[in-house]
């Protein structure tokens, strides 16, 4: 019996949301500055916040190329993106 192929598109769109997502952790140079002054922090406690979301981008990394399975990467790739969401 033939597997039906998922819908390519619907792969590629999720990848370039995945891209924009951790783009946001790496363009943390940009937010650093305005979290200081909106937030009253200091330099540290904001640049702790950005060791721990590296720290778990690595961990959670690492996690899911022990998880995965191939042609199963399509449903981890939509909660990895969700976890990232929920924790920015």
């Amino acid at each position: 019996m033939k597997d039906k192929l998922p819908n390519r598109w619907l792969l590629a769109g999720a990848g370039v949301l995945m891209q924009v997502a951790l783009g946001a952790v790496y363009a943390w140079s940009v937010f650093r500055d305005p979290l200081i002054k909106a937030g009253g922090w200091s330099i540290s406690e904001v640049t702790f916040t950005f060791s721990i979301a590296i720290l778990i981008l690595g961990f959670a990394a690492f996690l899911g190329g022990l998880l995965d399975e191939p042609g199963r990467t399509a449903g981890r790739g939509y909660y990895g993106r969700l976890l990232l969401w929920l924790g920015s």
